[in-house]
């Protein structure tokens, strides 16, 4: 995963999300991270066969899974499943922050009974996109500890990242066994939503730097525009406009940080008719101007 203030998802032909491991040999990401309104990795619908878990440890903030929206306080976690659409964003006017895991479950998979018996009944059930561990729950601080035992050992040291991985996975699945409820009430549609909205994302990942239209993007997911607008508001909070010009100022931060472009060549490269409108766009989602976003990541 590229460093979180770039705040861009690279992706691969199908959409799901490159993760940039630790060390590219073992299938890990853990980081102390947080999230503030306008940051450039706030509300970045994305999806991947990792899982992932999330640790608030700091204040609150919000998280989205397939539309389903949850409030995170401290002492949370969350665990969301693999292959699932979600995000992360900011409860104003505070800062969130977390210890955030991303771990392919096939560091679990040490011989096919294991895989079989104790992590493809999690990661394969539709029924259970994530878990939300609230504090107080019996398990929730015990889940937090590992979190942060899980991250201090973040030091290239596999063996006792795959250890406290294996304690980590021993709540969720016994969670799964115990719960018998299910957080989705229809998985049918869930999932053909799910899949039109992927279609779409991948869209205007290939096209953005175009002048894309509304009908164009629900085509891409075979709907109508009206469908296409109810289903962006539903699992990213934005029209499918608003969508774009937030992918594309994404796009411009990542630019901004990586050569000496100017900001026309920018705006061009970005799929904006101009650098004043894609400044105005920028300032927007980011509550700063292009060339005052580059100013402070050059000191940071």
């Amino acid at each position: 995963m590229i460093p979180e203030y770039k705040g861009l998802v690279r992706t691969n032909e199908d959409g799901s999300e490159i993760i940039n491991y630790d060390d590219p040999s073992f299938p890990s990401y853990i980081y102390d991270g947080y999230v503030y309104s306008g940051c450039t990795w706030e509300k970045v619908p994305h999806f991947h066969k990792d899982i992932e878990l999330l640790s608030v440890h700091s204040s609150c903030m919000g998280y989205s899974v397939n539309g389903n929206n949850i409030f995170l306080e401290r002492g949370d976690t969350i665990f969301v499943n693999s292959d699932q659409l979600h995000y992360s964003y900011a409860v104003p006017p505070r800062e969130g922050r977390y210890i955030i895991a991303v771990l392919h479950p096939r560091i679990l998979s040490s011989n096919f009974a294991v895989e079989s018996k104790a992590i493809m009944p999690v990661t394969s059930n539709k029924k259970v996109p994530y878990i939300h561990f609230h504090n107080g729950d019996r398990d929730a601080a015990d889940l937090q500890d590992l979190m942060f035992e899980l991250y201090r050992k973040d030091m290239g040291n596999e063996f006792l990242i795959t250890k406290t991985f294996f304690e980590i996975w021993e709540i969720i699945l016994n969670r799964v066994n115990e719960s018998g409820q299910f957080l989705q009430d229809n998985i049918v549609n869930q999932d053909l939503h799910n899949d039109v909205l992927r279609a779409m994302m991948n869209y205007v990942d290939k096209n953005y730097m175009k002048n894309i239209t509304l009908n164009e993007v629900a085509s891409a997911g075979g709907i109508s525009k009206s469908l296409c607008n109810s289903i962006f508001n539903k699992y990213t909070q934005m029209t499918p406009i608003e969508y774009i010009m937030h992918y594309r100022t994404r796009k411009v931060a990542d630019l901004l940080q990586s050569g000496n472009m100017s900001m026309s060549e920018i705006a061009e490269q970005t799929g904006f008719s101009n650098a004043s409108y894609m400044a105005e766009t920028f300032k927007k989602f980011y509550l700063l101007s292009p060339r005052e976003y580059k100013k402070t990541m050059s000191t940071t």
